[in-house]
């Protein structure tokens, strides 16, 4: 019998009696007594459940090539926790190249049905062994999470304390997120810039450069504050403070706002490219006809770029939408800079953006919206109790409910939040603390709109005063909520769309 010998062990399961040394002493042993031939041995250190193994990839070329008659292995587990489908790709390559499995004592010859029927069963069970072992593997770390005891491989600038179950962060590496947040909250450089500055500085721990996902990574992680959180399937979100802070939670949420509104400003080659960018870069925008987001799109060449509010061509075809509303912004950008203006310049000339005065209608109004925001979270808050009643009798999977569950709370906590606003501004209205002379006290900061500053500085700036804008055909409305957290509309027109005389066969610019 011409012999290839398969060790494997799996680095989640490091047990004496599969131990490499002691796999390839019983196997040669057994060789030796049944007068075999060893043609080849083949090692693998992973997980058993995997096809795609470079041992046993190079072992099934052999296999293919008619090199050996028989695989020998300590035990079939050690070749295969195959799933069924995989399993049986195994099998049918040996069958075809007659090619047997063989354990110490016992050869499976694979086209003897009575000899398949016992490697199949063996297969199942060791699947089901993995399944158990992986089972209590994560259920003992979902525990130590919950006990605030940390676990897995952490991020190169901490190393693990044994004794206290925490990651310390090493001294020589403290100074690498605060260098990365500085670049990148005030001195706005992109994630190839950064990474250029940090290889002026070292190398990482590891002597490899930095590159952008090591930076975007550090950037994304809740590790550097101190967290560490793990999703499960089981549904559950675990997460402790297990690091040592290299930043606190208030950078934290700044750097994913930064991230959130930076969007395309800077090139794929990490240039800052701040003279071109809109002033409503930084601007959520939706749609007033079908409520979708709206995109600030370029066109045009890059030393003269003509901007368009639309939504997204792809999104729309893929979706089926009719909505095609698309706005070159040279329409009301002359009038966004005016209407700062005249709101800084007298409550008379604001009277014509913004509603300053609120009669007993408007008030009844408002208080009916409330009315109205509180029933529906109240038939939400009802429609989590009939849900959780759903699932506690059996009628509905977890994962269904889970997900049921996290959309309703979503949309409660968006209700909640509008709510909040909407009372707010009632208070400020009816406490007659809402006036012109208080709305300029915070919309001072942008008296200087009109100075020297860059596109960037511009669209930091209207981005900060007014976080969301909704697009119309004929207006567009800028929401700032500068003073005291109140929701504030102020009315842009939108002119006559001034590329009419483009709109011919061959060329045509959206209006």
């Amino acid at each position: 019998m011409r012999v290839a010998n398969y060790y494997r062990v799996s680095t989640q399961l490091q047990e004496k009696k599969f131990s490499l040394t002691a796999q390839k002493q019983e196997l040669k042993s057994y060789i030796s007594q049944k007068e075999w031939t060893l043609i080849d041995e083949f090692i693998d250190v992973e997980s058993g459940g995997k096809l795609k193994k470079d041992g046993l990839n190079a072992l099934l070329d052999l296999v293919e090539e008619g090199g050996i008659d028989v695989v020998l292995c300590i035990e079939q587990d050690r070749l295969s926790r195959l799933d069924t489908v995989a399993w049986e790709y195994l099998k049918d390559t040996l069958r075809e190249n007659k090619v047997k499995i063989a354990e110490p004592g016992v050869l499976i010859d694979l086209d003897n049905e009575d000899d398949v029927f016992i490697s199949d069963i063996k297969n199942l069970i060791a699947q089901r062994d993995k399944r158990n072992i992986v089972k209590k593997m994560m259920r003992g770390k979902r525990q130590r999470l919950r006990e605030g005891k940390g676990w897995g491989q952490p991020p190169f600038e901490y190393k693990y304390n044994r004794e206290t179950a925490q990651y310390e962060a090493k001294p020589d590496w403290k100074w690498v997120i605060p260098f990365i947040d500085d670049l990148y909250l005030n001195e706005q450089l992109g994630m190839k810039m950064i990474s250029d500055k940090l290889n002026e500085v070292s190398k990482t721990p590891t002597g490899k450069k930095w590159n952008e996902h090591l930076v975007q990574t550090r950037i994304k992680s809740k590790a550097f504050h101190g967290i560490q959180e793990k999703n499960h399937n089981t549904g559950d979100t675990i997460s402790a403070f297990v690091y040592e802070p290299l930043r606190t939670e208030e950078t934290y949420n700044r750097l994913q706002e930064e991230r959130t509104n930076r969007g395309k400003q800077f090139s794929v080659a990490g240039r800052k490219n701040t003279k071109n960018i809109h002033m409503l870069k930084r601007t959520y925008l939706t749609c007033g006809h079908c409520g979708r987001k709206i995109n600030l799109e370029t066109h045009g060449i890059k030393s003269r770029p003509l901007y368009y509010v639309k939504h997204g061509r792809k999104t729309s075809i893929k979706y089926g939408y009719t909505c095609d509303i698309s706005i070159n912004t040279v329409r009301f950008d002359a009038n966004i800079m005016k209407a700062l203006k005249d709101v800084l310049t007298s409550e008379e000339l604001a009277k014509k953006y913004i509603q300053i005065e609120y009669d007993e209608q408007e008030v009844n109004q408002l208080k009916s919206e409330i009315k109205e925001l509180e029933k529906s979270i109240s038939d939400l808050n009802a429609s989590l109790d009939r849900l959780l009643d759903i699932y506690l009798s059996g009628d509905l999977k977890k994962s269904k409910y889970t997900e049921k569950d996290k959309t309703i709370n979503a949309k409660i906590k968006v209700q909640e939040e509008t709510l909040a606003k909407l009372n707010r501004k009632l208070d400020a209205i009816d406490s007659s603390s809402f006036t012109y002379e208080s709305l300029y006290q915070y919309m001072e900061i942008a008296k200087n709109i009109e100075t020297e500053l860059t596109g960037l500085e511009r669209a930091q700036l209207i981005g900060t005063l007014f976080p969301k804008g909704i697009v119309y055909r004929d207006k567009l409305i800028l929401i700032t909520e500068v003073f005291k957290s109140i929701p504030i509309e102020i009315t842009i027109p939108v002119e006559d769309d001034p590329y009419t005389w483009h709109h011919t066969k061959n060329f045509k610019v959206h209006g």
